[in-house]
């Protein structure tokens, strides 16, 4: 691939500004009690590792080195007397946000940069050039809270069209002629009766 097609590396630059502060802001939100110190250093590496990978892949697909669409073949099977040292496995929420929802503003406003990142015309033709890049940034959109289509350029967003509100149209209220009131049936002889309505001769 000719380097010279290959998007702007300023692009990873900005994205790693964003991963660093990131980084540099997760000590003071654990000493604040927003979220479990324990994930402090591991969501740190974690970090680092995501923008490692990226500045490797933009490095690569300037060299021209990139496969792109071809998977990795899987690692031969250890032998089963091979002692294999256990590593702790420290499993990082999957709900979508939980890293806003833990430091709340302090971490939203990391995803409104990320998110003005992937926007970028540079990181649409990274995307677009190297589609394994999205699933290297996945976690990172998941943990601040910015939807997956970001990371899908090109993939026209399906808006539901709003359905129009029915505007109430009230009837209106007939006028009542006080002076035509149909009255009971009996009511009138009665009256008659009991000298309503004669006019009293002088």
């Amino acid at each position: 691939m000719n380097s010279s097609a290959s998007p702007n590396p300023h692009v990873t630059v900005t994205l790693a500004s964003v991963i660093h502060a990131v980084r540099w802001s997760l000590s003071g939100w654990a000493l604040q009690g927003m979220f479990a110190v324990a994930l402090v250093i591991p969501l740190f590496n974690r970090l680092g590792l995501i923008g490692r990978q990226i500045e490797a892949m933009q490095a690569r697909l300037a060299a021209g080195t990139l496969r792109v669409g071809v998977r990795r073949a899987a690692a031969a099977p250890r032998a089963v007397d091979t002692p294999v040292r256990a590593k702790a496995v420290v499993v990082f929420p999957r709900k979508f946000g939980w890293l806003v929802k833990a430091a709340a503003w302090r971490a939203a406003v990391y995803g409104g940069q990320l998110q003005l990142v992937l926007e970028m015309p540079e990181m649409v033709e990274l995307l677009t050039a190297a589609p394994q890049a999205a699933r290297i940034l996945r976690p990172l959109c998941r943990m601040l809270g910015v939807e997956a289509r970001y990371l899908r350029p090109g993939v026209a967003e399906v808006v539901k069209p709003a359905k129009p509100k029915k505007k109430r149209v009230r009837k209106p209220r007939p006028k009542v002629d006080w002076g035509n009131i149909p009255l009971p049936r009996g009511m009138l002889a009665w009256a008659k009766k009991q000298g309503f309505g004669k006019v009293p001769k002088d």
